[in-house]
C-alpha cells in the first residue's frame, strides 16, 4: 500500500530533490571539460530529475512501474559515479532515492530498496576510487541512513496526523449523532411526561370534573321540581370541585418537584407530606425506617402511591390526618397509608371497583411486583398496605 502523503509534503520533495540535482551539475560544471563524456554530466541528472517527476503520475497506471523506476535510476547514478575523473557528488542521487523510496514504498520495498542504494554507494565508489573512495562511502553512507530516517520519521508523522484527522472527524460525526439522540430521549422524555400527566388527569380530575358536570345538570332539573334537594347537590359540588383543585395541585407539585431520580423516594415523601399539609391541611405523620435507594421504576411506583393514598384521603375520608408508613431498610419493602376517617364497606376483591385511586393503587402495586391488601369499614378509618417489593436489579447511587 502506497503511504499517504500530503500536497505539501509533496511539493517539498520535488524542491528538494531539485536543488540537489541543480547542486550536483552546478558542482560538476567547472569540471566537464575534464570529462570524456561530458554530455553525461548533464543529461544524465536532467533525465534522472525528469524520470522524478514522472513517476507518480506512471505509476498511478502501472503499479509494478516503482521497481523499474529505481532500477533504472539506481543505473543512472551508478553510471554518472563512473564519469573520468570520478564526481563522488553524484552518490547524494542515491540519497535522494532512499528518501524517495521510504515515502512512497510499503515499508518492507522501501527497507529493500534502501539496502539496494547501499550497495550502490558501496560499489560506485569502490569502482570510481578503489579503496581510497572508503572516506567517502562511510560518508555518503551515514548521511543516507540519517535522511531516510528522518523521511521515515516524517512520514510516521504524516501518517499519525492523517490518522489523527481521521479519528476526529469519526468522533464529530459521533458527537453530532450523541447530540441528536440526546435530542430525541429528550424529546421522548417529555412525550413520556405529557402521556403520565394525561394519565393522571383522567384518572383522576377527569373523572371529578365530570362528576361535577352530572353533579351540577342534576341541581339544575331539581331547582323547578324540587328546591329542597338543591342544596344538597350544590354542597356535593362544591366538594367536588375542592377535591378537583386539591388533584390539580398535586400535580402541579409533582411537574414543578426535582426529578425522583435526584430527589430520591424518602426525600421526595417527606416533601410531599409537607406540601399536602400547607395547601390542603392535612396533616401526615410520617415514618421512614430506612434511606434505601430503590430502582428508579420502583421508587416511582411507590411515590405514586402514597400520593394517590393521600388524594383518596383529602377527598373521601373526611379527616385532617393520615398516618404513612414506608420501610426502605432491607427487602422486601413496603409502604403503608391510613386514617380514622369515614371509611367504607370493604367487599373483599372487590373494594377496588368503583374507586378509581384505589384501582389505580392497585395497579402501580403489581406494576412493581407488590400484593395490595385494604382494610376499612364505615366510621374506622381505611389501611392500605403494599407488601413484599423486592427489586430484582440493585438501585444506581
Amino acid at each position: 500500500m502506497r503511504p499517504t502523503i500530503t500536497r505539501t509534503r509533496l511539493i517539498g520533495l520535488y524542491v528538494g530533490v531539485l536543488i540537489l540535482t541543480l547542486s550536483v551539475i552546478g558542482r560538476a560544471a567547472p569540471e566537464f571539460y575534464l570529462v570524456k563524456y561530458e554530455w553525461a554530466v548533464f543529461w544524465g541528472p536532467a533525465i534522472f530529475f525528469a524520470l522524478f517527476l514522472t513517476e507518480g503520475f506512471i505509476t498511478k497506471r502501472i503499479k509494478i512501474y516503482p521497481h523499474v523506476y529505481f532500477t533504472i535510476q539506481s543505473a543512472i547514478t551508478f553510471a554518472l559515479l563512473q564519469l573520468n575523473p570520478a564526481f563522488d557528488y553524484f552518490a547524494i542521487l542515491f540519497v535522494m532515492l532512499a528518501i524517495q523510496a521510504m515515502w512512497i514504498l510499503p515499508r518492507r520495498s522501501a527497507l529493500i530498496w534502501n539496502g539496494i542504494f547501499g550497495v550502490g554507494i558501496v560499489a560506485g565508489l569502490l569502482f570510481a576510487f578503489g579503496l581510497e573512495g572508503i572516506g567517502f562511502i562511510l560518508a555518503y553512507l551515514v548521511v543516507g541512513v540519517l535522511v531516510s530516517f528522518f523521511g521515515l520519521v516524517s512520514l510516521d508523522a504524516e501518517q499519525s496526523r492523517n490518522e489523527a484527522q481521521r479519528l476526529l472527524a469519526e468522533l464529530q460525526v459521533a458527537h453530532a449523532k450523541l447530540q441528536d439522540y440526546a435530542r430525541q430521549a429528550e424529546e421522548l422524555a417529555a412525550i413520556q411526561q405529557r402521556a403520565a400527566l394525561a394519565r393522571e388527569l383522567h384518572d383522576s380530575v377527569t373523572q371529578t370534573i365530570f362528576s361535577m358536570t352530572l353533579t351540577a345538570q342534576a341541581a339544575r332539573m331539581l331547582l323547578n321540581r324540587d328546591p329542597s334537594r338543591v342544596a344538597a347537590q350544590l354542597e356535593h359540588l362544591q366538594e367536588l370541585s375542592q377535591n378537583a383543585l386539591s388533584e390539580m395541585r398535586s400535580l402541579i407539585q409533582q411537574m414543578r418537584a426535582k426529578p425522583l431520580e435526584e430527589e430520591g423516594l424518602a426525600s421526595a415523601v417527606r416533601r410531599h407530606c409537607e406540601e399536602r399539609q400547607k395547601n390542603d391541611g392535612l396533616r401526615v405523620e410520617l415514618n421512614i425506617e430506612g434511606e434505601q435507594r430503590l430502582p428508579l421504576a420502583y421508587e416511582e411506583g411507590l411515590f405514586r402511591i402514597i400520593q394517590e393514598g393521600l388524594n383518596n384521603i383529602i377527598k373521601h375520608a373526611r379527616t385532617d390526618r393520615a398516618v404513612v408508613n414506608l420501610n426502605l431498610a432491607m427487602p422486601p419493602y413496603s409502604v403503608t397509608i391510613e386514617d380514622q376517617g369515614a371509611g367504607f364497606n370493604f367487599q373483599g376483591l372487590d373494594a377496588t371497583n368503583g374507586h378509581v385511586g384505589l384501582s389505580s393503587i392497585s395497579e402501580r402495586a403489581r406494576a412493581i411486583g407488590g400484593t395490595f391488601s385494604i382494610e376499612s369499614a364505615p366510621g374506622k378509618g381505611t389501611r392500605i398496605r403494599i407488601d413484599n417489593i423486592q427489586p430484582k436489579e440493585a438501585a444506581s447511587g
